[in-house]
């Protein structure tokens, strides 16, 4: 795993995410989990929001997937997840808070008290309302906005969430989100960044309260 670095734009100042690796520059991370759903296993996955644009008019930032995991452990997912925290600096997490399995994070941010580390913060999904019930195509438009006219969306070729996205029927619409775990992952974490827009460098004045993705790093 390639640990993302934090550097700052010499021109406009502008704190952003580098993997040194790729060459890749990224505005910011996102990071979304879905517990195992029967005999499908749970998932976590990170997403980064490039700074470049394909097109040089406007129009969305690439996406690109970073990370994701698949078991059916709960305990192997929540300790992916603080470690994608501080390797791809995710400022927060997309999760049904009111799965009954949340108290593992709960647990897990009481271990990082503990220790005096800044704890890892999770939300509901963006949408989000009850068990997500008629939320499905709301979450698959997101993913055809990204892969049907101008991709944007770039996940590679073994990438458990696209996979199950692909074999979904029409008929598995009027399913939960949440019934597919690899898929439910990807589309909460791409929901983080298009429904959550984040504003160009230059469009943001004097947003003298943004410090960028190294926050993060800070702490609270």
């Amino acid at each position: 795993m390639a640990w993302l670095k934090c550097l700052t734009d010499v021109v406009t100042r502008e704190r952003y995410l580098c993997d040194t690796e790729t060459g890749i520059s990224y505005r910011r991370t996102v990071g979304s989990l879905v517990w195992p759903c029967e005999e499908r296993n749970g998932c976590v996955t990170v997403l980064g929001e490039s700074r470049s644009r394909q097109n040089v008019l406007g129009g969305r930032h690439d996406v690109r997937l970073l990370a994701e995991k698949c078991s059916a452990d709960v305990s192997e997912l929540v300790e992916y997840i603080e470690l994608c925290t501080m390797a791809f600096v995710v400022l927060s997490w997309a999760t049904p808070l009111s799965d009954t399995r949340a108290y593992l994070l709960d647990d897990k941010n009481d271990e990082r008290r503990k220790e005096r580390k800044p704890i890892i913060r999770f939300d509901d999904p963006q949408g989000w309302h009850g068990k997500g019930e008629g939320l499905m195509a709301f979450y698959h438009a997101l993913v055809q906005r990204r892969t049907l006219s101008e991709k944007t969306l770039f996940l590679g070729d073994e990438c458990e969430g696209a996979n199950a996205i692909g074999k979904m029927q029409y008929e598995d619409a009027t399913d939960k989100p949440t019934d597919y775990p690899a898929a439910a992952a990807l589309f909460f974490a791409l929901a983080e960044i298009d429904v959550n827009p984040m504003a160009d460098w230059a469009d943001r004045g004097n947003m003298s309260s943004y410090g960028g993705p190294a926050d993060l790093i800070g702490g609270y």
